[in-house]
């Protein structure tokens, strides 16, 4: 899977990585909620800053798996009850 992912989502990952390790310090420490309120900020950019790079890296090789994945075929003939229907 390395060999596929492109080298910018690679640095993002790292930045991902580093950001969950700022947050479980700033929790682990009992640090006041402003401290971890911003990191869970900063987690959340570079959540952001991911998802925005999937969407248009056309070098990005995760995104054909996105493509890969069969349409929902809901079969009329199972035997099986949806949960919206079951009263």
């Amino acid at each position: 899977m390395a060999d596929f992912m492109c080298p910018s989502l690679g640095r993002l990952g790292m930045l991902l990585q580093e950001a969950y390790l700022r947050r479980d310090i700033c929790t682990a420490d009992n640090r006041d909620i402003r401290a971890i309120a911003e990191a869970e900020l900063n987690l959340r950019r570079v959540h952001n800053l991911i998802t925005r790079h999937r969407s248009l890296c056309r070098r990005c090789r995760l995104n054909e798996t996105l493509t890969r994945i069969p349409p929902k075929n809901d079969d009329t003939h199972s035997d099986v009850i949806p949960i919206n229907r079951a009263s």
